[in-house]
């Protein structure tokens, strides 16, 4: 059931089969499969037609409602309530922070503890909300949700977003389109009121929304645009100090989400307090000239 589950909630966030399947990374058979056994299970109809569309009953509705909480905490009877005996840790990083500082990081962490392991995972940020949510994983590392209320948020930092010019150029282009993330992300809605308030004339340019800051790097390293992104992306690309501009008071919100139950165990605490070292000496150090 609880697989069924997971299908239905992507289904109510992304509207349609195809779009929860690729969510899922799942095929849209096998997500079709599991809304069928979900739907026999319970006895009423899940969904109905909304024009190209399905949407869910108001019965389903009314079941995930009933049902968010409650899969969490069966997911969290896999963890031990002594503090002590948990030792390992499923970690999902947001997809920007898992293709670039993010392993690194939580490499170096491990490394000052004893006795405690991680599984990386990596999904959209949106994605990995919703497992830690869950209880699909312990931990999460994205752009600060701060709408997720239910969840238990620690700052890891506040990662600065810069300017990086087209093809490499010592200066941005003003005449260039500027690419960067999609205005439904976690990272937009936190750093555009700060680019509205601090640097509005970027906001003037053409601007050309991608699903993930390592596409919009793509493009423009060949000269689609100028972009805006994330630090820890470029330091990881190596790139010269001259080919990107600082943007004083734009930062994405970057913090560990997790639920209370992993919140109170004291291995928890021990590797997020290596996670915010390691973080802060990632960044102090790898400044390029």
């Amino acid at each position: 059931m609880l697989a069924g589950i997971d299908a239905l909630i992507a289904l109510e966030r992304y509207g349609t089969v195809s779009e929860a399947a690729v969510r899922l990374r799942l095929t849209q058979s096998a997500v079709s499969k599991r809304l069928k056994a979900l739907n026999d299970a319970l006895g009423f109809e899940l969904v109905e037609p909304d024009g190209r569309r399905i949407r869910l009953t108001s019965q389903a509705v009314t079941f995930l409602e009933r049902a968010r909480p409650l899969v969490a905490e069966l997911r969290g009877l896999r963890t031990p309530l002594q503090s002590a005996s948990m030792s390992s840790f499923s970690l999902a990083l947001a997809d920007s922070i898992a293709s670039s500082w993010g392993p690194r990081v939580v490499r170096q962490a491990l490394e000052s503890l004893h006795g405690v392991a991680v599984d990386l995972h990596a999904h959209r940020s949106v994605l990995v909300i919703e497992f830690v949510r869950l209880g699909r994983y312990h931990i999460g590392l994205c752009t600060d949700p701060l709408a997720a209320k239910d969840l238990i948020h620690h700052r890891l930092i506040d990662e600065p977003v810069v300017l990086m010019h087209a093809a490499g150029r010592p200066k941005p282009t003003d005449q260039l389109p500027l690419l960067s993330i999609e205005s439904t992300s976690a990272a937009w809605k936190a750093i555009e009121p700060l680019i509205r308030q601090h640097h509005r004339q970027l906001l003037q340019r053409h601007l050309i929304p991608v699903e993930s800051f390592s596409a919009a790097m793509q493009m423009v390293e060949a000269g689609f645009g100028d972009g805006l992104i994330p630090l820890g992306l470029i330091l990881e690309k190596g790139l010269r100090r001259r080919s990107y501009s600082e943007l004083p008071g734009i930062r994405r919100p970057v913090s560990l989400l997790t639920r209370k139950t992993i919140n109170q165990l004291a291995s928890f605490g021990r590797l997020r307090e290596q996670l915010i070292k390691a973080t802060a000496a990632y960044f102090a150090k790898a400044r390029p000239a």
